[in-house]
């Protein structure tokens, strides 16, 4: 992409001068300079990533853009000494303007508005803690935004070990299961969800919808709880195909991640957002499993807290639940 030489000079940051952090969230506000601007806020989500970590930051720090940025680790609560090397003496000139935090095992969705609550940029890029990043790719992003009059952007994800696996966003299937759209648009396009391994939102329409959901457990429908969820509420989403991001897709997680989970967090996400008959159609997904029990007793043990959220996004939001399945025709 290409900008104005107003631009140029107007954004010209590389670097960010803010403190290592490493406390609990609330203390992080008390601890973090706010003396330099900051365009954009990077991220990074981290549970066991210590074979990771390490080069996704590099990556990043190494990656050239005018925007200004901060990065941000969200330490849920590492178990195989992810971070340690972010407070090595040897290390810390290297890593000295990152901001740590540390988590006590919240999980992906309130582990990302952790990060997001203490970011001083009007743009958020969350993104994984093993991807490797292109030049530019926040000055792209946001452009993206910009001309496309968008609130989330995502950009084109490669398989790390495999340039010819490229995904363009994704949607849902007549399963809710998610599908990745492998046809390139070739131009900036709207998409359903955009992959929570690395989307760019602004702050504004994040702290409208209410970021994640923090009754999400473990792991499992974040991102597409939270595209749904921004579509409704009347904000876009786009894919920019021209700008690629390379995803390491592992065979399992670095951590214990159940059934249990991934369906409750779709229960929770069908219980605060959709009809009646899509609750309904939701339940027949996953009531013949032997987990469901266990997803039904988490449930009610968070109802009233989902049914003011269902109030509160009802009471909100611009589009219902038929909006998003007409417009992306998706048969659920």
């Amino acid at each position: 992409m290409i900008f104005s030489l107003i631009n140029l000079i107007f954004h010209f940051k590389l670097f960010l001068k803010i403190y290592i952090v490493e406390r609990s969230v609330h203390l992080v506000e008390e601890k973090t300079s706010y003396k330099d601007k900051v365009d954009v806020s990077i991220i990074v989500p981290c549970k066991n990533e210590a074979n990771n970590l390490k080069w996704t930051l590099n990556s990043i720090m190494k990656s050239k853009n005018f925007l200004s940025f901060e990065i941000i680790v969200v330490d849920d609560d590492s178990n195989d000494s992810s971070t340690q090397f972010l407070k090595s003496d040897l290390n810390k000139p290297t890593y000295k303007d990152i901001v740590l935090i540390k988590t006590n095992n919240i999980g992906a969705a309130r582990a990302r508005n952790a990060g997001a609550k203490v970011a001083r940029g009007n743009y958020l890029f969350f993104c994984d803690a093993h991807v490797k990043v292109p030049d530019h790719l926040l000055d792209n992003l946001v452009n993206t935004l910009k001309v496309s009059n968008a609130n989330i952007a995502a950009p084109c994800i490669l398989d790390m070990h495999n340039n010819l696996a490229a995904g363009y966003g994704q949607t849902w299937n007549n399963k809710l299961n998610v599908t990745w759209i492998v046809r390139n648009p070739g131009i900036i396009y709207e998409i359903p969800i955009a992959c929570g391994c690395a989307f760019c939102i602004t702050k504004e329409a994040f702290q409208k919808i209410n970021g994640f959901d923090n009754l999400f457990q473990v792991w499992g429908k974040e991102d597409e709880e939270i595209c749904f969820k921004a579509w409704l509420y009347g904000y876009k989403i786009v894919v920019n195909p021209e700008v690629k991001v390379r995803h390491l897709f592992r065979p399992k997680h670095p951590y214990k991640v159940t059934s249990s989970n991934v369906a409750y967090n779709m229960l929770c996400m069908a219980y605060s957002h959709f009809r009646k008959q899509r609750i309904l159609k939701t339940i027949s997904l996953i009531n013949s499993y032997s987990y469901f029990p266990i997803v039904v007793s988490n449930i009610k043990s968070n109802l009233d807290l989902i049914f003011a959220q269902r109030e509160k996004y009802f009471k909100e939001r611009i589009h219902d639940d038929d909006f998003f399945f007409k417009k992306f025709m998706i048969s659920f």
